[in-house]
């Protein structure tokens, strides 16, 4: 692999693993606002809101510089993982309850993603 689909590779792990936290930043936030009498307020108060935000932006950058080398038909595939690892993420962490439909479907997805990632190569 050469360095430049090396950092593509690097960036794409990046965009995954920045959307998974975002989701969960975001969750976090709307937990701890939920029961405030300014909802909005409560949210922009909270610095895991601008931290899940920090990711969102900083994914954003970072995808449009993976697009710079690799082909949507492989990198967006790959951009779907997060379906399935937020989920799991979420069951890690905030102790949600995943039903078996969930977690077969989050395989399928992570399946998926590999096939159609794979064929574009």
């Amino acid at each position: 692999m050469n360095g430049s689909l090396a950092s593509a590779a690097g960036l794409l792990a990046y965009c995954v693993a920045a959307e998974i936290a975002r989701e969960l930043c975001f969750k976090a936030a709307a937990d701890r606002a939920q029961t405030a009498s300014n909802y909005a307020l409560a949210l922009a108060a909270q610095p895991i809101m601008w931290l899940g935000l920090a990711f969102w932006i900083s994914e954003a950058i970072s995808l449009v510089l993976v697009l710079e080398t690799v082909p949507l038909s492989v990198a967006y595939p790959i951009t779907n993982l997060p379906y399935a690892g937020i989920p799991i993420a979420g069951a890690l962490l905030f102790r949600e309850r995943l039903t078996r439909g969930q977690v077969a479907g989050a395989a399928l997805i992570a399946a998926g993603v590999v096939l159609v990632g794979a064929s574009g190569l």
